[in-house]
């Protein structure tokens, strides 16, 4: 296991939150679909330099206001440490319970359906497509 995957992984288990990791067939399905429609190519790559944002703020608090501003369920939160990893969590409270349980990295949000598609960057800076 990797830094993020444990102490996300620790998160949950510390909190009791209902969440499942996705396997490395879902994790290709999750990264190819959201780069089709969000970013200027498909990759099995999230470059955030490729992205086509409808918006960008400066935001250190992002993950705290996350309930007040997402409002689906059924999310994805994705991160990269040495490979990337995602975790199927019920709804934006319960994310940012685990994102203010851990230290503060780089990730993405979208739901089931890719409605959306946000990233935090280790700048603070978010990013909405």
């Amino acid at each position: 296991m990797s830094y993020l995957e444990e102490e996300i992984d620790e998160a949950c288990n510390t909190l009791k939150i209902s969440s499942r990791k996705l396997d490395a067939n879902e994790l290709n399905v999750l990264i190819n679909s959201p780069t089709r429609k969000f970013f200027k190519s498909q990759s099995n790559v999230l470059d955030s330099t490729e992205l086509n944002e409808k918006y960008t703020e400066h935001n250190p608090n992002f993950w705290k206001e996350m309930p007040y501003r997402i409002s689906k369920n059924s999310l994805l939160l994705l991160v990269l440490d040495s490979t990337y990893r995602a975790w199927k969590i019920d709804n934006t409270p319960v994310l940012a319970s685990v994102l203010g349980e851990t230290t503060g990295y780089p990730f993405w949000i979208t739901d089931n359906e890719l409605t959306f598609l946000v990233h935090m960057d280790d700048h603070d800076c978010v990013i909405w497509a």
